[in-house]
């Protein structure tokens, strides 16, 4: 009885574990590795004002869930400014939170931004600012959402030749514009000034 009740615990705690891991996706899938439906978009980080900090900010990940809550994805950016391409299936999405660096500093901030996969086609969801504010002991991030769909489609164009038939349709992110709290997290530099900062 008691081995059935460890096996039982133990089953149901590798299940829960293996619903809670995320799916990691490329930003930059290969060309044989790309399915319909398709949605893409452009990443832009800038900080609002100089700080001492050697290194700007950058996005390290992206991470975000289907609204139903059964699938969770991350998508590991790295880089300041990027195009992101996503083979999703159909649905509804929701980013649940992005994850900013600066060298050894990483913060991280919850961004409900909203975003629909069709049943079929390639969807452009926008360019998403981030304008990060400088080091400060409430420091906010800002995220809006503008249409660059030329520049986008171009690029689509040149990464994807295959897709250069595709009629491509617009469907920006939603909300337009948002501010949310970022918070530091772990790793981090031991440094005095940083550890007095919340951490999550």
């Amino acid at each position: 009885m008691a081995i059935r009740t460890v096996l039982a615990y133990s089953l149901g705690l590798f299940v829960g574990m293996s619903m809670g891991c995320a799916h990691q996706l490329p930003p930059h899938p290969s060309q044989e590795d790309l399915t319909e439906p398709l949605v893409f978009g452009r990443i832009h980080v800038w900080q609002k004002e100089p700080s001492g900090r050697v290194y700007l900010p950058e996005l390290a990940s992206l991470e975000f869930s289907s609204r139903d809550g059964q699938q969770r994805y991350r998508v590991e950016i790295e880089a300041a400014s990027s195009y992101f391409f996503l083979s999703l299936k159909p649905g509804q999405y929701q980013v649940n939170r992005v994850v900013i660096q600066e060298g050894e500093f990483r913060s991280s901030a919850e961004v409900p931004l909203t975003f629909e996969v069709p049943d079929r086609g390639v969807v452009y969801l926008g360019g998403w600012r981030i304008q990060v504010d400088p080091p400060n002991y409430t420091r906010e991030l800002e995220v809006t959402i503008v249409s660059e769909s030329v520049e986008a489609i171009v690029e689509m164009m040149v990464r994807y030749p295959s897709l250069s038939s595709h009629v491509v349709l617009t469907s920006l992110a939603e909300p337009p514009l948002l501010r949310a709290r970022l918070f530091e997290v772990t790793p981090y530099p031991r440094f005095r000034y940083f550890n007095r900062h919340n951490s999550t």
